[in-house]
């Protein structure tokens, strides 16, 4: 077994952090997503710093031999309290200022609120210089075994509310590279109207990973995706093929969809989509266009009929598609959606 110790660092105070915050990689693998923290939740932090409050640990992972990530010589991985850091850093970088009703505990004080941490220098140098030299309970762990890294990591973040992405995300395996890689994809990147906050570019690109394993369809729910995750965490073969026809059915939605697209808003609608493409990749079918995809919802909105058993079969399969948005991750739902899509596009690309 791999040597594990941990001890207190020697220099913890946040003007030697803010110094060597290059040589500390925020974000290693197991890592949950950064830059979460609204800014109350920043300012409640420095208020509790400058009020003396404890905060809690913070725990980095010191290396053997420091790595080398995008030219920087990282001494440190950070295994938890990334949030903290953020938002220490981001007071002294001046990227927010201090609550407007923040009160000095000592002595009543509110001169300091509202201040950004140039304005508290030149303000109240004494209390900025206090911040600066506060020591923060940072613990060192040493060793060369990033499994126990990882198993460290999932136990310090048990008591936080972690989704399901992010904490397979710290259990590692061959497809937490692969997911990590598939998001980069321009689809993600650029066509999505929303981020990857609490991973969620992260859980889809799984879904997709799983549905391409399967050929089509399938539940895609929290077990369905850990049993996937933890069967594969040693095939990397597998997995590099899965990734290939993945990105293949990415490509080809590429140019279909605008940037930030809207028709994107809907989590269980982009996995109808990706369903459709990629069951038309797999048949060397007509892929469609963003110009299908609108009068498809436009087609779904029609409510020319007073009562539903004067719908045509087609209108009664939308209510049906629509009523199963409610359980985008059940695999008959998908299967039902896929098919209600599918009819609409051959009926209207044999028509164009």
């Amino acid at each position: 077994m791999s040597s594990f110790t941990l001890s207190a660092m020697r220099n913890s105070n946040v003007a030697y952090l803010n110094r060597m915050r290059a040589q500390i990689q925020l974000d290693p693998p197991y890592q949950r997503q950064g830059a979460v923290w609204s800014v109350d939740k920043k300012r409640l932090l420095l208020d509790s710093l400058l009020n003396g409050f404890d905060i809690p640990k913070i725990y980095l992972h010191e290396h053997s031999t420091p790595l080398v990530v995008d030219g920087r010589r990282i001494r440190y991985s950070l295994i938890d309290g990334r949030q903290r850091l953020e938002a220490i850093w981001g007071y002294l970088d001046g990227d927010f200022a201090l609550a407007d009703d923040f009160v000095l505990f000592d002595d009543g004080s509110t001169t300091a609120a509202g201040k950004t941490f140039s304005e508290l220098e030149r303000s109240d140098d004494l209390l900025a210089a206090f911040l600066t030299s506060m020591n923060l309970d940072v613990c060192v762990i040493r060793t060369d075994d990033v499994e126990m890294i990882e198993e460290m990591f999932s136990r310090l973040n048990e008591a936080v509310p972690l989704n399901a992405a992010e904490k397979r995300n710290g259990r590692g395996g061959a497809l937490r590279p692969v997911v990590r890689g598939l998001v980069d994809h321009p689809f993600f990147v650029k066509k999505l109207p929303f981020d990857n906050t609490r991973y969620r570019h992260y859980d889809l690109a799984l879904k997709f990973l799983l549905w391409s394993d399967h050929g089509g369809p399938s539940d895609v729910k929290k077990r369905q995706l850990d049993e996937f995750w933890d069967a594969h965490s040693a095939n990397e073969a597998h997995v590099a093929q899965l990734s290939d026809t993945v990105t293949a059915v990415l490509d080809a939605m590429v140019p279909a969809f605008e940037d930030g697209d809207r028709l994107l808003a809907n989590v269980g609608m982009i996995s109808v989509y990706f369903l459709s493409f990629a069951k038309r990749h797999r048949a060397s079918e007509t892929m469609p266009s963003r110009t299908a995809f609108v009068a498809f919802n436009e087609a779904r909105s029609l409510d020319r009929f007073e009562h539903e058993e004067a719908l045509p079969p087609e209108l009664k399969d939308y209510i049906e598609f629509d009523g199963l948005a409610q359980t985008p991750n059940d695999g008959y739902a998908l299967t039902f959606r896929l098919g209600v899509l599918e009819r609409f596009l051959d009926k209207y690309l044999g028509a164009s």
